[in-house]
Protein backbone atom coordinates (compact mmCIF):
# COMPACT_ATOMS: atom_id res chain seq x y z
CA UNK A 1 0.00 0.00 0.00
CA UNK A 2 2.87 2.35 0.93
CA UNK A 3 4.66 1.57 -2.32
CA UNK A 4 1.49 2.29 -4.27
CA UNK A 5 1.01 5.66 -2.49
CA UNK A 6 4.64 6.62 -3.11
CA UNK A 7 4.25 5.82 -6.81
CA UNK A 8 1.11 8.00 -7.00
CA UNK A 9 2.90 10.95 -5.36
CA UNK A 10 5.92 10.70 -7.66
CA UNK A 11 3.68 10.39 -10.70
CA UNK A 12 1.60 13.43 -9.75
CA UNK A 13 4.59 15.63 -8.80
CA UNK A 14 5.64 16.63 -12.35
CA UNK A 15 2.08 17.68 -13.11
CA UNK A 16 1.82 19.71 -9.88
CA UNK A 17 5.14 21.45 -10.61
CA UNK A 18 4.16 22.11 -14.24
CA UNK A 19 0.91 23.72 -13.10
CA UNK A 20 2.71 25.92 -10.55
CA UNK A 21 5.29 27.02 -13.09
CA UNK A 22 2.63 27.85 -15.66
CA UNK A 23 0.51 29.81 -13.20
CA UNK A 24 3.48 31.82 -11.90
CA UNK A 25 5.12 32.32 -15.29
CA UNK A 26 4.27 36.07 -15.62
CA UNK A 27 5.83 36.73 -12.22
CA UNK A 28 8.86 34.52 -12.81
CA UNK A 29 9.65 35.94 -16.26
CA UNK A 30 8.35 39.53 -16.52
CA UNK A 31 8.02 40.97 -20.01
CA UNK A 32 10.99 43.30 -20.41
CA UNK A 33 10.52 43.88 -24.13
CA UNK A 34 8.55 46.38 -26.18
CA UNK A 35 8.49 50.18 -25.92
CA UNK A 36 7.35 52.72 -23.38
CA UNK A 37 6.93 56.43 -24.14
CA UNK A 38 7.73 58.97 -21.45
CA UNK A 39 7.21 62.73 -21.66
CA UNK A 40 8.77 65.87 -20.23
CA UNK A 41 7.94 69.53 -20.66
CA UNK A 42 10.72 71.71 -22.02
CA UNK A 43 10.57 75.24 -20.61
CA UNK A 44 14.19 76.40 -20.68
CA UNK A 45 13.59 77.84 -17.19
CA UNK A 46 13.31 76.59 -13.64
CA UNK A 47 9.53 76.29 -13.98
CA UNK A 48 8.15 73.01 -12.63
CA UNK A 49 7.37 70.67 -15.48
CA UNK A 50 3.78 70.13 -14.32
CA UNK A 51 2.90 73.78 -13.74
CA UNK A 52 1.13 74.12 -17.09
CA UNK A 53 0.58 70.45 -17.78
CA UNK A 54 -2.26 68.85 -19.69
CA UNK A 55 -4.53 65.90 -18.97
CA UNK A 56 -4.77 64.31 -22.40
CA UNK A 57 -2.61 63.45 -25.36
CA UNK A 58 -2.69 61.86 -28.78
CA UNK A 59 0.27 59.93 -30.17
CA UNK A 60 0.48 59.32 -33.92
CA UNK A 61 2.69 56.38 -34.86
CA UNK A 62 4.51 56.09 -38.19
CA UNK A 63 6.89 53.44 -39.45
CA UNK A 64 10.49 54.05 -40.46
CA UNK A 65 9.34 54.92 -43.99
CA UNK A 66 6.99 57.59 -42.65
CA UNK A 67 3.74 55.71 -43.26
CA UNK A 68 0.97 56.04 -40.70
CA UNK A 69 0.32 52.99 -38.50
CA UNK A 70 -2.06 54.02 -35.75
CA UNK A 71 -3.17 56.65 -33.25
CA UNK A 72 -3.19 56.20 -29.47
CA UNK A 73 -5.22 58.52 -27.23
CA UNK A 74 -5.12 58.84 -23.47
CA UNK A 75 -7.20 61.19 -21.33
CA UNK A 76 -8.30 61.86 -17.76
CA UNK A 77 -4.66 61.59 -16.79
CA UNK A 78 -1.94 63.96 -15.66
CA UNK A 79 1.04 64.08 -17.96
CA UNK A 80 4.25 64.66 -16.06
CA UNK A 81 7.68 63.04 -15.76
CA UNK A 82 6.14 59.97 -14.10
CA UNK A 83 3.56 59.27 -16.77
CA UNK A 84 4.23 56.30 -19.07
CA UNK A 85 2.48 55.11 -22.22
CA UNK A 86 3.24 51.48 -23.09
CA UNK A 87 2.66 50.52 -26.71
CA UNK A 88 1.86 47.01 -28.03
CA UNK A 89 4.95 46.68 -30.22
CA UNK A 90 7.71 44.14 -29.67
CA UNK A 91 9.78 44.60 -32.81
CA UNK A 92 10.10 46.96 -35.75
CA UNK A 93 11.02 50.61 -36.28
CA UNK A 94 8.72 53.51 -35.41
CA UNK A 95 8.59 57.29 -35.16
CA UNK A 96 6.16 59.27 -33.06
CA UNK A 97 4.34 62.59 -33.27
CA UNK A 98 2.57 63.79 -30.13
CA UNK A 99 0.00 66.53 -29.63
CA UNK A 100 -0.58 66.83 -25.88
CA UNK A 101 -3.74 68.70 -24.96
CA UNK A 102 -5.25 67.89 -28.35
CA UNK A 103 -8.97 68.66 -28.17
CA UNK A 104 -11.26 68.02 -31.13
CA UNK A 105 -13.42 71.00 -30.10
CA UNK A 106 -10.50 73.31 -30.94
CA UNK A 107 -8.24 71.40 -33.32
CA UNK A 108 -8.41 68.92 -36.15
CA UNK A 109 -5.84 66.73 -37.85
CA UNK A 110 -5.39 65.21 -41.27
CA UNK A 111 -7.51 62.10 -41.78
CA UNK A 112 -4.90 59.33 -41.55
CA UNK A 113 -5.16 56.02 -43.42
CA UNK A 114 -2.91 53.20 -42.14
CA UNK A 115 -0.25 52.28 -44.65
CA UNK A 116 -1.12 55.21 -46.92
CA UNK A 117 -0.85 58.57 -45.17
CA UNK A 118 2.74 59.82 -45.13
CA UNK A 119 4.15 61.80 -42.26
CA UNK A 120 4.93 64.69 -44.61
CA UNK A 121 1.20 64.96 -45.34
CA UNK A 122 0.22 64.97 -41.67
CA UNK A 123 -1.03 68.35 -40.36
CA UNK A 124 -2.76 69.88 -37.38
CA UNK A 125 -5.22 72.73 -37.97
CA UNK A 126 -6.77 75.28 -35.66
CA UNK A 127 -10.53 75.20 -36.21
CA UNK A 128 -11.98 78.46 -37.50
CA UNK A 129 -15.26 79.93 -38.71
CA UNK A 130 -15.96 80.18 -42.43
CA UNK A 131 -14.65 83.77 -42.42
CA UNK A 132 -11.40 82.58 -40.75
CA UNK A 133 -12.31 84.10 -37.40
CA UNK A 134 -11.22 82.17 -34.31
CA UNK A 135 -14.14 82.47 -31.92
CA UNK A 136 -13.34 79.30 -29.95
CA UNK A 137 -10.06 80.11 -28.27
CA UNK A 138 -7.38 77.44 -28.71
CA UNK A 139 -6.80 75.18 -25.71
CA UNK A 140 -3.38 74.69 -24.14
CA UNK A 141 -1.38 72.58 -26.61
CA UNK A 142 2.05 70.96 -26.65
CA UNK A 143 3.93 69.27 -29.46
CA UNK A 144 6.52 66.53 -29.27
CA UNK A 145 8.13 64.05 -31.61
CA UNK A 146 10.71 61.29 -31.60
CA UNK A 147 12.73 60.20 -34.60
CA UNK A 148 12.83 56.55 -35.68
CA UNK A 149 13.34 54.04 -32.87
CA UNK A 150 14.25 50.44 -33.68
CA UNK A 151 13.08 48.02 -31.01
CA UNK A 152 15.34 45.38 -29.52
CA UNK A 153 13.32 42.18 -29.16
CA UNK A 154 15.37 41.27 -26.08
CA UNK A 155 14.89 44.40 -23.97
CA UNK A 156 12.42 47.19 -23.28
CA UNK A 157 12.97 50.52 -25.03
CA UNK A 158 12.28 53.78 -23.19
CA UNK A 159 11.69 56.71 -25.57
CA UNK A 160 11.58 60.19 -24.03
CA UNK A 161 9.54 62.79 -25.91
CA UNK A 162 10.08 66.48 -25.16
CA UNK A 163 6.85 68.50 -25.11
CA UNK A 164 7.07 72.10 -26.29
CA UNK A 165 4.22 74.53 -25.70
CA UNK A 166 2.60 75.84 -28.88
CA UNK A 167 -0.12 78.11 -27.48
CA UNK A 168 0.24 81.55 -25.89
CA UNK A 169 -1.89 83.79 -23.70
CA UNK A 170 -1.90 87.52 -24.46
CA UNK A 171 -3.73 90.13 -22.40
CA UNK A 172 -4.14 93.53 -24.07
CA UNK A 173 -5.12 96.47 -21.86
CA UNK A 174 -6.00 99.69 -23.70
CA UNK A 175 -6.24 102.79 -21.52
CA UNK A 176 -7.93 106.15 -22.19
CA UNK A 177 -10.12 105.04 -25.08
CA UNK A 178 -13.18 107.16 -25.72
CA UNK A 179 -15.81 105.42 -23.59
CA UNK A 180 -18.57 106.87 -25.73
CA UNK A 181 -17.35 104.70 -28.61
CA UNK A 182 -17.42 100.90 -28.70
CA UNK A 183 -14.09 99.30 -29.65
CA UNK A 184 -12.89 95.83 -30.57
CA UNK A 185 -9.39 94.40 -30.37
CA UNK A 186 -8.14 91.72 -32.75
CA UNK A 187 -4.95 89.81 -33.44
CA UNK A 188 -4.33 88.66 -37.01
CA UNK A 189 -1.82 86.02 -38.04
CA UNK A 190 -1.43 83.02 -40.34
CA UNK A 191 -0.26 80.58 -37.68
CA UNK A 192 -3.15 78.11 -37.63
CA UNK A 193 -1.58 75.10 -39.40
CA UNK A 194 1.41 72.90 -38.48
CA UNK A 195 3.30 70.00 -39.96
CA UNK A 196 4.42 66.90 -38.09
CA UNK A 197 7.48 68.70 -36.66
CA UNK A 198 5.37 71.71 -35.55
CA UNK A 199 6.82 73.94 -38.26
CA UNK A 200 4.40 76.46 -39.73
CA UNK A 201 2.53 75.26 -42.81
CA UNK A 202 0.92 77.45 -45.46
CA UNK A 203 -2.36 78.77 -44.13
CA UNK A 204 -4.90 81.53 -44.64
CA UNK A 205 -4.73 84.59 -42.43
CA UNK A 206 -6.88 84.16 -39.32
CA UNK A 207 -8.40 86.66 -36.90
CA UNK A 208 -8.39 85.89 -33.18
CA UNK A 209 -11.43 87.09 -31.24
CA UNK A 210 -10.73 87.77 -27.55
CA UNK A 211 -12.71 87.45 -24.36
CA UNK A 212 -13.34 90.95 -22.99
CA UNK A 213 -12.99 91.66 -19.31
CA UNK A 214 -15.09 94.84 -19.40
CA UNK A 215 -17.22 96.62 -21.96
CA UNK A 216 -15.69 99.81 -23.34
CA UNK A 217 -18.87 101.82 -22.73
CA UNK A 218 -18.54 101.22 -18.99
CA UNK A 219 -14.98 102.47 -18.78
CA UNK A 220 -12.25 104.12 -20.80
CA UNK A 221 -10.16 100.97 -20.28
CA UNK A 222 -10.70 97.92 -22.47
CA UNK A 223 -9.11 94.57 -21.54
CA UNK A 224 -8.99 91.70 -24.02
CA UNK A 225 -7.70 88.18 -23.34
CA UNK A 226 -6.41 86.11 -26.25
CA UNK A 227 -5.20 82.55 -26.63
CA UNK A 228 -3.16 82.37 -29.82
CA UNK A 229 -0.99 79.79 -31.51
CA UNK A 230 2.79 79.78 -31.92
CA UNK A 231 4.60 83.11 -32.11
CA UNK A 232 7.86 83.60 -33.99
CA UNK A 233 10.19 86.58 -34.15
CA UNK A 234 10.42 86.29 -37.94
CA UNK A 235 6.68 86.61 -38.51
CA UNK A 236 4.46 89.71 -38.61
CA UNK A 237 1.17 89.23 -36.76
CA UNK A 238 -0.87 92.40 -36.26
CA UNK A 239 -2.58 93.86 -33.20
CA UNK A 240 -5.52 96.01 -34.26
CA UNK A 241 -8.11 98.16 -32.49
CA UNK A 242 -11.27 99.04 -34.43
CA UNK A 243 -14.10 101.36 -33.53
CA UNK A 244 -17.81 100.58 -33.86
CA UNK A 245 -17.72 101.62 -37.55
CA UNK A 246 -14.93 99.04 -38.12
CA UNK A 247 -12.44 101.82 -38.74
CA UNK A 248 -8.91 100.77 -37.80
CA UNK A 249 -7.80 103.09 -35.02
CA UNK A 250 -4.58 101.30 -34.10
CA UNK A 251 -2.53 98.81 -36.12
CA UNK A 252 0.87 97.54 -35.01
CA UNK A 253 3.31 94.69 -35.55
CA UNK A 254 2.61 92.47 -32.53
CA UNK A 255 6.10 91.02 -32.35
CA UNK A 256 8.48 93.46 -34.05
CA UNK A 257 7.13 96.61 -32.39
CA UNK A 258 5.53 95.26 -29.21
CA UNK A 259 6.56 91.90 -27.71
CA UNK A 260 9.99 92.03 -29.30
CA UNK A 261 10.76 95.36 -27.65
CA UNK A 262 11.08 93.71 -24.25
CA UNK A 263 14.66 92.34 -24.24
CA UNK A 264 13.80 89.78 -21.55
CA UNK A 265 11.17 87.98 -23.63
CA UNK A 266 12.11 84.71 -25.32
CA UNK A 267 9.22 83.51 -27.47
CA UNK A 268 10.51 79.93 -27.36
CA UNK A 269 10.16 79.66 -23.60
CA UNK A 270 7.65 82.31 -22.53
CA UNK A 271 3.97 82.08 -23.34
CA UNK A 272 2.16 84.59 -21.12
CA UNK A 273 2.20 88.26 -22.11
CA UNK A 274 0.57 91.48 -20.98
CA UNK A 275 0.51 94.46 -23.33
CA UNK A 276 -0.56 97.79 -21.80
CA UNK A 277 -1.14 100.75 -24.12
CA UNK A 278 -2.15 104.24 -22.98
CA UNK A 279 -3.69 106.40 -25.68
CA UNK A 280 -4.06 110.11 -26.33
CA UNK A 281 -6.84 109.97 -28.86
CA UNK A 282 -5.61 107.00 -30.88
CA UNK A 283 -1.94 107.86 -30.50
CA UNK A 284 -0.09 105.53 -28.09
CA UNK A 285 1.77 107.62 -25.50
CA UNK A 286 2.90 104.82 -23.19
CA UNK A 287 3.42 101.10 -23.85
CA UNK A 288 4.43 98.39 -21.40
CA UNK A 289 5.20 94.78 -22.29
CA UNK A 290 5.14 92.47 -19.24
CA UNK A 291 5.87 95.55 -17.15
CA UNK A 292 8.74 96.72 -19.35
CA UNK A 293 8.15 100.26 -20.56
CA UNK A 294 8.99 100.87 -24.20
CA UNK A 295 10.99 104.06 -24.38
CA UNK A 296 10.65 106.54 -27.20
CA UNK A 297 14.10 105.51 -28.44
CA UNK A 298 12.80 101.91 -28.76
CA UNK A 299 10.10 102.93 -31.20
CA UNK A 300 10.43 103.40 -34.94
Amino acid sequence: MKACLKWMILTAWPFIMTSCIKESLPECTPDDTGIVLKFRYTTGTDTKSDENGVDRLSVFIFDDKGLFISQVNDSLIWIDDNYELELPYKQGSYQFVTWAGYDEATYEITACIPGQTHIEDFFLFLKRDTDNRITNQPKLLYHGMHNTVTLDEHEKTIAWINLKQITNHIRVIAYNLDKAVSHNIYIEDNNGKYGYSSLFADDDRITYIPVYMRLAKESNTLTADFNVMKLDKNRIPRLRILDEANTICYDENLIGELLGKNPDINLDNEHDFTIEISFDGYTPVDIKINGWEIKESDEM
